[in-house]
């Protein structure tokens, strides 16, 4: 990842041409270190393991690419250059992120943070780590580091693909909860976040597997919960509704508060 990085993203930060970037929908851009990036991750990806690369760009060619995962007995998922926004409008909250899968499920995730150089790896049975070091549960029993419990969590929920008039019922399940933090709109650095701290839960509307699969296998290791809204089991392959991110001690209470079942969908 680092080398991906350092040779087709890292190069083009801040120097992109108006002909390095385009946009796929309303802010919505794609950027030719997007591009390399994924064809550089693809190759070297196969090298290790030679089975299928899910990348963003690729299903952007092929929107029935995903649909493999579901029963793949091995595959990669790959977004390039995550948070492509901040990228082109020269903020480091940008990430490169990459997803190992055995028959469905998420086995090892990888965030990369290139401006900073932070490492988040996950691995299902062996942990977490950043830059080498073991992250560390945050939950002591049904408490969080720092004393923060049901009440006075730091959640994200991002809305953007919300329909408007359930937007208010959720931000009043949030404030049951406690504060709303502002998501980043970058999945690489939202889950860097809970793992760090900084925020207690995570809910995402939409659920592209590059955006959810590598930071679900690193969380997870890290005493999360990944499950859909209607309480089954976070799989990249497969459609749901919406995914909730929150401590295994405390995602039934979250799920609940924020009564989101029959509110949010994919």
């Amino acid at each position: 990842m680092n080398d991906a990085a350092d040779a087709e993203i890292r190069p083009r930060f801040r120097s992109l041409a108006e002909s390095d970037i385009a946009l796929k929908g309303p802010n919505d851009y794609v950027t030719e270190a997007d591009k390399k990036a994924e064809i550089f991750l693809t190759k070297r990806l196969r090298e290790i393991i030679d089975a299928p690369v899910v990348g963003e760009e690729a299903t952007a060619a092929n929107p029935s690419l995903p649909d493999l995962l579901a029963d793949a007995s091995a595959a990669w998922v790959v977004d390039p250059v995550d948070g492509t926004y901040h990228f082109v409008h020269g903020s480091e909250t940008y990430a490169v992120m990459v997803a190992y899968m055995k028959a469905g499920v998420a086995q090892a995730g990888w965030i990369l943070h290139p401006e900073t150089g932070d490492l988040y790896i996950g691995v299902r049975g062996e942990g977490s780590t950043l830059n080498g070091e073991p992250i560390v549960p945050r939950v002591v029993g049904d408490e969080l580091s720092g004393g923060r419990t049901l009440g006075n969590l730091r959640g994200v929920a991002s809305a953007r693909y919300v329909e408007a008039e359930k937007r208010d019922a959720l931000e009043a399940g949030q404030l049951q909860l406690g504060e709303i933090a502002t998501p980043r709109m970058c999945a690489g650095w939202d889950y860097a976040d809970l793992l760090l701290g900084n925020t207690d839960y995570l809910l995402f509307s939409r659920t592209h597997p590059w955006d959810h699969a590598p930071g679900a296998a690193i969380v997870r290791e890290a005493g999360f919960t990944v499950r859909r809204l209607d309480g089954s089991e976070y799989l990249p392959g497969v459609a749901g509704p919406a995914l909730l991110t929150a401590p295994d001690a405390l995602w039934d209470d979250v799920a609940a508060a924020l009564a989101v079942h029959d509110r949010i969908s994919n």
